[in-house]
């Protein structure tokens, strides 16, 4: 927060284009707009059942990640953009759905890019953790329109004891290990 404020201090008096202010009035008000659609209470009940089943929150693999991924393509190709408001709490939960939305493609995403399992990622076709190879945070950034991921090694020093055996390592075991 401390460099946040100092970097605004810096920046000095910023000019908004009006029709860029245009433009954000339209995306964020596009909901209020819509004479019908979708409600934003019905996509985030049917992103919760695509969700939320242990089959594809705990215990992962691959072809039902990448199932769930299509569905929840679907949900933001073709229903996100038919999200309808009523008033004011319906346009909150609008982008809330929106939002949700975009959230679990990053994690189904996450979750197909890294095949290991570690912490609470467990994937049954990846059941153990991947030493070096996986020592790595997961960003994801957007590059031409697209969600992509790279992987971002984590610093040695903070390495496990490479040398020490895999089930002194990891003494808890992942389900089926």
């Amino acid at each position: 927060g401390v460099a946040a404020a100092k970097e605004a201090r810096q920046m000095g008096q910023l000019t908004v284009a009006e029709t860029e202010i245009a433009r954000a009035k339209h995306v964020v008000l596009a909901p209020l707009e819509r004479q019908g659609g979708f409600s934003p209470r019905w996509v985030t009940q049917l992103l919760q059942n695509t969700m939320m089943p242990y089959f594809i929150s705990y215990i992962k693999q691959a072809d039902r990640l990448q199932a769930t991924l299509t569905l929840i393509e679907f949900i933001q190709e073709h229903l996100v953009p038919r999200l309808y408001a009523r008033d004011p709490h319906e346009l909150r939960l609008a982008h809330e759905t929106k939002n949700m939305v975009l959230s679990a493609e990053m994690r189904l995403r996450s979750a197909l890019f890294r095949t290991e399992s570690r912490g609470n990622h467990y994937r049954e076709d990846y059941p153990r953790r991947d030493d070096p190879g996986w020592l790595a945070w997961t960003k994801i950034k957007v590059e031409q329109g697209k969600m992509t991921l790279i992987k971002v090694p984590v610093p040695e020093e903070w390495w496990p004891d490479l040398s020490a055996p895999y089930q002194q390592r990891y003494p808890f075991r992942f389900p089926g290990e």
